[in-house]
């Protein structure tokens, strides 16, 4: 067996990368319903690939945020904030717990607030982006923060 030695933080980078020629929305759309590319259904995977797509989505939209927000009876909802504010199809409830799990591995914020820059190569470019995560008794926000563009 070979061991991946990629971190979160590079395979986060290849899936962008791998999913710019594609429909991020009718991917995460896919995604939401659980159909993946994904034969294994490897949780990281998953998130990953949602993660990027969201990104990915994001940046083609000019948002200016998106937020992944669970709440502590499960419910998980996914938004963009860009010419206006609007839902789209959430992960799974075990799928969004990995993908704040992943993002906080990412930036190394275990506190219950924090907020931390994160830089993206992209093919021949980089996006900035910035991380934010507010968990509090009634639930948890992770939020990515677009630059203007």
């Amino acid at each position: 067996m070979i061991k991946d030695d990629r971190n979160y933080h590079q395979r986060l980078q290849e899936l962008c990368d791998c999913y710019m020629e594609t429909d991020p929305k009718k991917e995460l759309e896919k995604a939401s319903k659980g159909v993946s590319g994904d034969p294994s259904g490897n949780l990281d995977e998953l998130a990953l690939k949602f993660l990027g797509l969201g990104i990915f989505y994001g940046a083609s939209e000019k948002a200016k945020k998106i937020l992944i927000e669970r709440s502590k009876d499960g419910k998980v909802t996914f938004s963009v904030e860009s010419r206006g504010k609007y839902q789209l199809p959430p992960p799974r409830k075990q799928i969004a717990d990995r993908i704040v799990s992943i993002a906080r591995s990412i930036t190394h914020i275990d506190e219950d607030q924090g907020k931390v820059p994160i830089s993206l190569g992209l093919r021949n470019d980089r996006i900035e982006l910035t991380f934010q995560f507010n968990r509090k008794a009634e639930g948890e926000t992770f939020s990515i923060l677009f630059p203007e563009l």
